[in-house]
């Protein structure tokens, strides 16, 4: 049976975990979580899936774990992420990891995380942006062959939180990893949803030194249905992705085709990432080094920005 580990169970650890539920590998499941309701869900969720040759244990604590792991999710906050990477990999070996995003606050912590793999023989570490592994998105990329033109627009999307998705499937699309972000066009301040962060609202825009663009616009005026829209070559296509459908449109002959799309869930996103990566050594979702690269770049101009807005100089990023 493998062996996976699940650090921080909350919304999103959630999901991860109904998604190794889900999959169809013996599996040996440790859920670390301080939180014992979190883990009292995730134990019902357990039982009352009933999962064929799995089998579950529930700990508050890393100490409390094997000293050999075939992979291991991080899904914490940013805030303690890099400190329970260290102390993960400081009592049990790894194979693989997989950790959430926004990776860390601060920019140092990138390098500590890149010379953590190292020391600890991390085979491979991957982050969860997983929109460059949707097939919509993988057949997109092999369309675009002009300049691309990317809108975001939804009201409840969270610039600070979410932009790295966007920011991640920009680069996939392009195949361009330097682009310079703008700031400029963030209005404010407020807080974020998840208590002791905060959040961003305006517009937050990207380009590459090939003239791609990117805009991502959500505030109190944006459209409260989530739209992305991708403008290439002779064609429009905006995809709705909580609705699972898009319209595509050729400018050239004026014909507008809608059709429906598979837009998955995160658990059923990571039963597949999970299963190749145990079965194949391989995973689709960005490794560390391309995705440390988008995230320092997101996080010292949102830094600026904040520091700006808020009045005093800001090194650790307060967004999740």
């Amino acid at each position: 049976m493998f062996k996976v580990i699940i650090i921080g169970c909350g919304n999103i650890g959630f999901r991860h975990f109904e998604g190794l539920l889900k999959t169809d590998l013996s599996l040996k499941i440790y859920v670390i979580d301080p939180s014992v309701a979190a883990l009292n869900l995730a134990q019902r969720c357990y039982e009352d899936s009933k999962p064929i040759e799995k089998t579950c244990y529930f700990f508050k604590s890393i100490k409390d774990i094997p000293g050999q792991m075939d992979l291991c999710i991080i899904a914490t906050s940013s805030k303690v992420r890099l400190e329970v990477a260290e102390t993960l990999l400081k009592t049990t070996s790894v194979k693989y990891l997989i950790l959430e995003k926004v990776l860390f606050q601060k920019e140092s912590d990138y390098d500590q995380m890149s010379s953590l793999l190292k020391e600890y023989n991390v085979k491979g570490c991957w982050v969860n942006c997983p929109l460059r592994t949707l097939p919509i998105f993988m057949e997109l990329k092999e369309k675009v062959n002009s300049n691309l033109n990317f809108y975001v627009e939804y009201r409840n999307f969270g610039i600070g939180c979410n932009s790295i998705h966007q920011l991640d499937l920009f680069s996939f699309l392009t195949n361009c990893l330097d682009m310079k972000i703008e700031t400029s066009k963030l209005e404010n301040v407020v807080e974020s949803k998840r208590k002791g962060y905060l959040e961003v609202l305006g517009v937050l825009t990207a380009c590459t030194n090939k003239e791609d663009t990117l805009i991502i616009s959500s505030s109190n005026q944006s459209s409260l249905e989530y739209v992305m829209k991708f403008k290439f070559n002779e064609e429009i296509w905006t995809i709705f992705p909580l609705l699972e459908k898009i319209t595509v449109e050729d400018t050239q002959n004026n014909e507008i085709i809608e059709k429906v799309i598979n837009y998955p869930k995160q658990s059923s996103i990571t039963s597949l990432l999970v299963t190749d990566l145990l079965l194949l050594g391989k995973c689709s979702l960005p490794d560390y080094e391309t995705s440390k690269k988008l995230h320092v770049n997101l996080i010292i101009n949102l830094n600026t920005f904040f520091s700006k807005v808020l009045g005093h100089r800001v090194i650790e990023c307060p967004i999740t």
